[in-house]
């Protein structure tokens, strides 16, 4: 169990100069699907740039031409690449982060590890556990009417400090609206605030039903490449939410 050690997950991160624009910078992170960019200036590491960096502060009267360094995470809090990975999701779990940058013995920039890599690196110790969706899932996950505006949502992600909203109809998931989905279909357009949420959401709904079991959620997940499902009662309703960081909650609760 956790016999990985970081170093063996860490993924080279793609690169940005740390003077590119915001807009470039969204374009290069909404192309390549990635959720976090390393900024360098020379050859210098000066920063991490998220989607949630962009999203939280995103509003028709920003400037898309500004320089990402103002929006940069700085460079610390770096994980030896001997880190065992139940500490690494010990330290993501606790900062509340989403990525551990990852360095060699001489202080060098390997890489990142993410929510993914770390759930990728458990998911045989699930085949073990018997736990089903309905016991790791997020019970009131963050939702509005389907027929609110981005703009609503975006400020409802904002309070809930969530990386989503579920857009529901009659109670049952109509599509969910994520910061990967603000970077590449709002971000640029802010007239795009005003419009309806089912025009930018993602559809159709990714979902699982509560009766499953966690390990094969996780095969489903990685096979699908998305980062959350919703979890759905028989007759279609929404119980909840299951994201990668649940699972992880979940593996740290029970000591995996």
């Amino acid at each position: 169990m956790f016999k990985h050690r970081v170093g063996e997950l860490a993924k080279r991160p793609h690169i940005v100069a740390a003077e590119a624009s915001i807009t470039q910078a969204a374009d290069l992170m909404a192309r390549e699907g990635i959720s976090c960019l390393a900024a360098v200036s020379g050859a210098k590491v000066v920063g991490f740039l998220t989607e949630n960096n962009i999203v939280r502060h995103f509003d028709v009267d920003m400037d898309l031409d500004a320089s990402i360094r103002e929006f940069l995470t700085k460079p610390e809090g770096a994980v030896a690449k001997d880190l065992p990975v139940s500490e690494a999701v010990k330290l993501l779990l606790e900062r509340a982060a989403r990525h551990l940058p990852v360095v060699d013995f001489s202080g060098s920039l390997l890489g990142l590890v993410t929510e993914k890599e770390l759930v990728d690196a458990l998911a045989v110790d699930f085949m073990v556990e018997d736990a089903l969706c309905s016991d790791l899932m997020h019970h009131d996950p963050v939702t509005l009417p389907a027929d609110r505006t981005v703009r609503e949502a975006l400020t409802l992600m904002r309070e809930k400090n969530a990386d989503c909203v579920m857009a529901v109809d009659a109670g049952k998931p109509a599509g969910i609206l994520s910061e990967r989905d603000v970077l590449s279909r709002v971000l640029g357009y802010p007239e795009r605030l005003a419009a309806p949420v089912t025009r930018y959401m993602t559809t159709p709904v990714i979902s699982v039903p509560t009766t499953a079991v966690i390990y094969k959620v996780i095969l489903f997940m990685r096979q699908k490449g998305v980062r959350r499902v919703a979890v759905i009662h028989e007759d279609g309703r929404l119980a909840g939410l299951l994201s990668q960081r649940d699972l992880l909650r979940y593996a740290r609760r029970i000591g995996l």
